[in-house]
């Protein structure tokens, strides 16, 4: 487990308040801080119906990431997954009620029903107009539920916007409340993780998740979930959670059906929902946006229409690893609510319509960008080489590429020590796509067979590598124009051309550490080579024996150019450098594929 970043674990909470409101202009702390914890808005409209929610703090940005202009006026907070006080609770009533009245939102968690539920009492004893409405979307467990019943999640997110766009508009408080509970039954919520939560200041997560396992179901104060599965890829999951969250025995989705089977409100063919997928804490947005795109894709194969698709961190629990999935059945009118513009500042802007991708602008001259990309999607015949230099240039391009795929796990293990990391899957994905588009290659025509591979390793790469290597294969290719096939010099012209714009445009010389520092020596030994009239196989032989002496030699220079330069010296020596290695093993691919 990393390191928590906090000063004193008993003030975290806390601290962490007096930081948002800092960071947030439109919210400020209610007086009695810190012992009433309430985060309020700045400007308090007590001329329209009021919203207070909150709970137990852990699940940040939820719930003072809400207070904003049409969501709520109020977020009361307790401790780390602790119910807050009457106290508080009435605090915040009194702070934001005028004669319109007051809505409570509770998620259905025993400590806030009893706490909130007694502070609206008071109130009502006060004078004050309060109603409570409480929110149970967790669709994990079987029905019955005996007395405790469903518990609130990520789905009161969705009542809090459409009861605080409604309070918004104006509506009196019984239509605030009717608009809270009627979203309130259209929203189903599903979690799933790999590991627990760890509090502030633990050692350790508070449970263990096996590795290989999922639990699916779980709260988000870490309670163990309803059902484990294996570890799967995150369509199959996505899809598990999805089923359960719709399956019509637990009749927790009654709104998706009616006797016409998931006929929308509006009359459409297809039930429109809003879909959240929510990070538990530790999930990055990289996976939330792929288990959003499954969720979109298994809703809509199941005659579904999801129509907005809400992808980030909205409540959290701590640092758990793990996602939930909530849908929220709309129709029109619940859409506009949802759509409503509000100043809360968690509350994620989402685009309302499918996106479908924009063309490429073809050429200004004409040609085709990637021929060989084209052929291949179009499943052309593939084009042997005509001549003897066009069957050793394939060869050639075969070898290097399966020295690289070869060499995967090793520039990996070596790029994870001084770089990102991607070293080697970066160079193994070009080497794949060489492989494909071979066959649709110019063979026969040094330069314009160099613009192939550039176009290759462009589309394929990305990355600095990608870069460096097309603007590599560009020289090369403008070197080798005109020369002819079958002459080992053009080839090193090309070579040597391609080097030099390496060095040019990436800003790196010999010893500073690069794929220079394989790729220089190499170029010097072949042309050493054919000055004695070596032939090409000899020439590219001494060329990858000299490459893979200079990527050895990088353990002991120190980096001046690429990520390398950000690294400690100490480390470094560990291991060369991954792209000069990298570059050794494809010239040695080269080698023993034509000799």
């Amino acid at each position: 487990m990393g390191h928590k970043f906090l000063n004193d674990p008993g003030s975290a909470v806390t601290e962490m308040l007096e930081g948002f409101v800092q960071s947030h202009p439109g919210v400020k702390l209610l007086d009695g801080f810190p012992d009433v914890k309430v985060v309020v808005r700045s400007h308090v409209d007590k001329h329209k119906v009021a919203l207070v929610s909150g709970g137990g703090s852990g699940h940040e940005p939820a719930h003072a990431g809400f207070v904003g202009d049409g969501m709520l006026d109020a977020a009361v907070c307790g401790d780390v997954f602790a119910s807050p006080s009457v106290a508080a609770v009435l605090a915040a009533i009194r702070h934001v009620t005028g004669p319109p009245g007051c809505l409570l939102i509770v998620k259905n968690y025993t400590g806030d029903r009893l706490n909130f539920g007694l502070a609206a009492e008071r109130a009502k004893l006060e004078g004050l107009n309060v109603e409570m409405v409480v929110v149970a979307d967790d669709c994990a467990l079987p029905p019955p539920l005996g007395v405790a019943g469903r518990r609130g999640l990520a789905g009161t997110l969705f009542v809090h916007k459409c009861a605080g766009a409604a309070a918004a508009a104006g509506d009196a408080l019984d239509l605030v409340a009717e608009e809270a509970r009627a979203a309130a039954s259209a929203v189903g919520t599903m979690g799933v993780a790999s590991s627990a939560h760890a509090l502030p200041g633990a050692d350790a997560p508070a449970r263990t998740i096996p590795p290989g396992e999922l639990e699916m179901g779980l709260g988000i104060h870490g309670e163990p979930g309803a059902f484990t599965a294996p570890a799967a890829p995150v369509a199959g999951v996505v899809a598990k959670m999805l089923e359960t969250i719709v399956d019509e025995e637990r009749g927790y989705m009654r709104c998706l059906y009616d006797a016409t089977r998931r006929k929308s409100l509006d009359g459409e063919e297809k039930t429109k929902v809003c879909v959240m997928v929510n990070s538990l804490g530790s999930t990055p947005a990289m996976e939330l946006h792929v288990a959003a795109r499954c969720a979109r894709q298994w809703l809509s194969s199941h005659d579904l229409n999801p129509v907005r698709v809400y992808s980030g961190a909205f409540m959290t629990a701590l640092d758990m690893t793990g996602f939930s999935i909530t849908l929220c059945q709309v129709d029109s009118a619940r859409l506009a609510r949802i759509d409503a513009p509000t100043g809360a500042p968690a509350w994620p802007v989402v685009a309302r319509t499918v996106s479908v991708p924009v063309p490429v602008p073809a050429s200004p001259l004409g040609e085709e960008e990637d021929p060989a990309a084209a052929a291949r999607a179009r499943g052309d015949e593939p084009t042997p080489p005509k001549t003897e230099c066009g069957a050793l240039a394939k060869k050639a391009i075969l070898g290097a590429a399966e020295m690289l795929k070869m060499a995967e796990d090793e520039l990996t293990d070596a790029d994870a020590k001084v770089g990102d990391g991607d070293c080697g899957t970066t160079h193994a994905r070009g080497a794949r796509a060489l492989e494909e588009d071979v066959v649709y290659m110019p063979l026969d025509e040094p330069s314009e067979l160099a613009v192939a591979i550039g176009m290759t390793v462009r589309r394929s790469m990305g990355g600095t590598s990608g870069a460096l290597y097309d603007i590599f294969f560009s020289a090369a290719a403008a070197a080798m124009k005109g020369a002819p096939a079958a002459s080992p010099a053009t080839w090193l012209a090309g070579f040597k051309a391609g080097i030099a714009s390496m060095s040019r445009y990436g800003g790196a010389s010999e010893g500073d550490r690069t794929v220079l520092d394989a790729l220089l020596p190499a170029a010097e030994a072949a042309s050493k080579a054919i000055t004695q009239s070596a032939g090409g196989a000899w020439a590219a032989s001494v060329a990858a024996d000299a490459a893979e002496k200079g990527a050895a030699a990088t353990k002991e220079m120190v980096a001046t150019a690429g990520r390398s330069s950000y690294v400690p010296v100490e480390v470094m020596k560990s291991v060369p450098d991954p792209g000069a290695t990298a570059a050794a093993a494809w010239i040695r691919g080269v080698a023993i594929a034509i000799a």
